[in-house]
């Protein structure tokens, strides 16, 4: 159980919130305003261990699911294929010549605009189900109507499939991208530790670090900006 105050102690560069060139950038910053003020041997190894850090951390991978964004976009256009399909064989096929059956009713039950507010997983399951419908059927319907939906739903299938690895390699991806900007805040905390000890004045400490470009700071000056925009003159002349 935290105790009180317990938050203060965590490591506040864990928290920042910038994107990632920015947060090398600010590390790089760190080390660079450091080596200048040569504080002595109790900083060497504080200081090689940020340059590690800061050597193993790629500023141009991104910390979110973009590069998931090709698997992404391969199911889409294979779902939009199958949605099309689906309605145009509906309309061309199954209402003129099925409506009065009562088979109809099962089919009604896929539409396009049923499917398409399924969710992935449910939009798979119903698709067979639909595919299954359309081999049983087509003989009343058209000859090659099983192979047709088979290869459009095969593309389905293989898209869905595609985007589940993907995703499980981002996964890893993404706690390879957390443990490099874990390398880099454990190595300014301890600095900041070091610093606390050889300066008494908060102020002193701060100016080692550069958060101008993380979101508190970025939200406090436009705070302050529009602040002082709505102020008002007194250096101009009274009317």
């Amino acid at each position: 159980m935290q105790g009180a105050y317990s938050t203060y102690f965590d490591n506040l560069f864990l928290s920042l919130r910038m994107a990632r060139p920015e947060y090398k950038a600010q590390a790089q910053y760190t080390l660079r305003t450091l080596r200048e003020a040569a504080l002595g041997a109790a900083f060497t190894p504080l200081l090689a261990e940020l340059e590690t850090a800061i050597a193993g951390f790629d500023e141009n991978l991104t910390d979110r699911n973009q590069s998931t964004a090709g698997g992404t976009e391969a199911f889409h256009a294979a779902r939009a294929k199958w949605l099309e399909f689906v309605d145009d064989t509906m309309k061309d096929y199954v209402t003129p010549k099925l409506r009065k059956l009562p088979v109809y009713a099962d089919f009604k039950k896929f539409g396009k605009s049923k499917l398409a507010g399924r969710n992935q997983p449910k939009l798979l399951t119903d698709s067979k189900l639909l595919l299954n419908l359309y081999v049983a059927n087509q003989a009343a319907l058209y000859p090659t109507l099983g192979a047709d939906a088979q290869q459009l739903y095969a593309a389905l299938d293989a898209a869905d499939e595609t985007r589940d690895t993907q995703d499980g390699d981002i996964t890893d991806a993404q706690l390879a991208l957390a443990d490099d900007r874990a390398a880099i805040a454990r190595a300014q905390h301890r600095l900041k530790a070091q610093l606390e000890l050889k300066f008494e004045q908060p102020e002193k400490v701060y100016s080692f670090f550069d958060f101008a470009k993380a979101e508190y700071a970025r939200k406090a000056q436009k705070k302050a900006a529009k602040k002082a925009a709505a102020a008002p003159d007194l250096s101009a002349p009274a009317s």
